[in-house]
């Protein structure tokens, strides 16, 4: 599953972000994010392991300057989510590729995607809950948010690496 789905999501992520464009009125950036997403998805089947890396940070900085242009976040945060997503999966799909033949790689496989899908549709929740939000919270209130946010990506982390030991 993994091995069809690190194709899928670059060309969903760059798909997004092209429409976006070309809903925004940029035509030839959509052109050139179009292009970027075919090198992408060959730099997968070559298995050159630097393309998901530079795939990610383009699809973040292309979400970026679309969102700032001509916020349209119905198409710009899914791509930078689907972007994340790519990276992990090759990422992880090129650690399937060195594991020992008595690793069990299908159960592997399998909590890995359940994760993943979990963190997404969380991720994803939560970003699309706070666009429709129209609060105007103050610095302070960020703070603190942030601290709280950092304090739980911590635990978080904590907890899945008590889980994998």
């Amino acid at each position: 599953m993994t091995r069809i789905l690190r194709f899928v999501c670059p060309i969903l992520a760059v798909g997004l972000l092209a429409y976006g464009y070309f809903l925004s009125g940029f035509e030839w950036p959509a052109l050139g994010l179009l292009g970027f997403g075919i090198v992408w998805v060959v730099g997968l089947v070559l298995r050159w392991d630097w393309v998901p890396a530079l795939g990610m940070f383009a699809a973040y900085a292309a979400a970026a300057v679309g969102f700032f242009l001509d916020p349209l976040p119905e198409f710009f945060i899914p791509a930078a989510l689907l972007a994340l997503l790519s990276w992990d999966l090759a990422d992880f799909h090129r650690r399937l590729r060195k594991g020992s033949p008595e690793d069990d790689i299908d159960i592997l496989e399998k909590h890995h995607l359940l994760r993943l899908f979990a963190l997404a549709l969380l991720g994803g929740g939560l970003s699309f809950f706070a666009l429709k939000l129209d609060l105007k919270p103050s610095f302070g209130w960020m703070i603190i948010l942030m601290v709280i946010a950092v304090w739980g990506i911590a635990q978080v982390v904590k907890w899945l690496s008590k889980q994998q030991s």
